[in-house]
C-alpha cells in the first residue's frame, strides 16, 4: 500500500436470502485474494430458517459473519411508536433496525474507502440502498456481469449451499396448491401476502402467536384482517381457494408490453398494496 493511500474495506451484507448468499459465493470465487467483511443486520426476529441458512453459508464458505443488532428490540421500538405496527407505507422497523445500524457500521469506518456490494440482479428493476457518503462506493456485480435469477440458483446449487429452507413449499393436496415464504426477513414481515401468513401459521405456530400478540385494536399486520381472524379454519380455506384461483389465472393470462394483465383482479386489497409498494430501496435491506 502506498504511503497516504486510504485503507479499503469490502463489505457484503448477508440477509439470509438467496441473492446475498449467491453474491458472497460469486465474489469469493471472483476475487479469491480479496478480504471481505460479512455483516448480518439481525433484528432478532428472523425466521428460524434464516439463522440455519446463515450457519450453512458460514460453514461452506469458511467465513465469519458479524451480527449487527439494533440498540432497541422490536418490542421497545413498537412501544416508542405507540403500538403502531410497521407497514409498507410506514417502515420504521427497516429504518431503525436495519438501515440506521448499517449506516452506523459504515460511519465506524469513515477513515477507509468502503466498497459496499449489493446483490441486485441484472433481471431486476430495483435501486437498492445507495449511501451517499463520499467514502462509500456501491457496487452491483450481478447487474454489471449480467447475473440473473437462474444464475443465482446455479451458483447456490454448485456451491452446495442451495436455497433457504423457507422456499420448501407446504403442499395442500385437498385444494391442490403449494405455497411458501417468498423472502427472508422478520417472521412477521408486513410484505408477506395472506397465503404466506397461512404458511407461517402452519409452519411456525409459535412465531405466528408472537406476531399476533404485537397486534392491538385497529393495528393489524394484514390490512383489514387481524391474525386472530385469519387463523380461523374457514378464513384459511378462503385464502387458499383465492390463492388457487389467482395462480391458475396467472398461468393463463396474457402478457402485453411486458406487463402481466388481470392477475391483480384476483388479489386481496392487502396483497395489491404489497405488490404496488414493495419494489424500492428500503425492502432491499431485508430480502436480498
Amino acid at each position: 500500500m502506498n504511503k497516504g493511500k486510504r485503507e479499503e474495506l469490502h463489505v457484503i451484507s448477508i440477509s439470509g436470502g438467496k441473492d446475498s448468499a449467491a453474491l458472497a459465493v460469486y465474489l469469493k470465487d471472483k476475487y479469491p485474494n480479496r478480504k471481505f467483511e460479512y455483516i448480518f443486520l439481525d433484528t432478532e426476529e428472523e425466521l428460524p430458517e434464516t439463522y440455519v441458512y446463515l450457519e450453512r453459508i458460514k460453514k461452506i464458505l469458511g467465513i465469519k459473519v458479524k451480527h449487527l443488532t439494533s440498540n432497541q428490540s422490536f418490542q421497545e421500538l413498537l412501544e416508542n411508536h405507540n403500538d403502531y405496527l410497521p407497514s409498507p407505507t410506514e417502515r420504521w422497523c427497516t429504518k431503525k433496525m436495519k438501515i440506521e445500524k448499517f449506516l452506523e457500521f459504515m460511519k465506524g469506518h469513515s477513515d477507509k474507502i468502503i466498497y459496499n456490494y449489493v446483490g441486485i440482479r441484472a433481471d431486476e428493476n430495483r435501486k437498492g440502498l445507495v449511501p451517499t457518503e463520499d467514502n462509500i462506493i456501491t457496487e452491483m456485480p450481478f447487474r454489471d456481469d449480467g447475473i440473473t435469477l437462474n444464475d443465482v440458483k446455479r451458483i447456490l446449487n454448485d456451491s452446495g449451499i442451495g436455497l433457504p429452507k423457507y422456499y420448501e413449499p407446504i403442499i395442500d393436496k385437498e385444494i391442490g396448491i403449494e405455497y411458501y415464504r417468498s423472502r427472508s426477513g422478520c417472521y412477521f414481515c408486513f410484505f408477506m401476502k395472506q397465503i404466506e401468513w397461512v404458511w407461517l401459521y402452519e409452519k411456525h405456530p409459535k412465531q405466528f402467536e408472537k406476531a399476533m400478540k404485537f397486534e392491538k385494536s385497529g393495528y393489524s399486520w394484514i390490512y383489514g384482517l387481524p391474525l386472530k381472524e385469519l387463523m380461523k379454519p374457514e378464513k384459511i380455506k378462503e385464502i387458499k381457494m383465492n390463492y388457487k384461483v389467482s395462480q391458475e389465472r396467472k398461468k393463463k393470462q396474457e402478457v402485453k408490453n411486458g406487463t402481466v394483465l388481470d392477475e391483480v383482479r384476483f388479489l386481496s386489497k392487502h396483497d395489491k398494496m404489497i405488490q404496488d409498494d414493495e419494489k424500492d430501496e428500503f425492502c432491499m435491506m431485508c430480502m436480498l
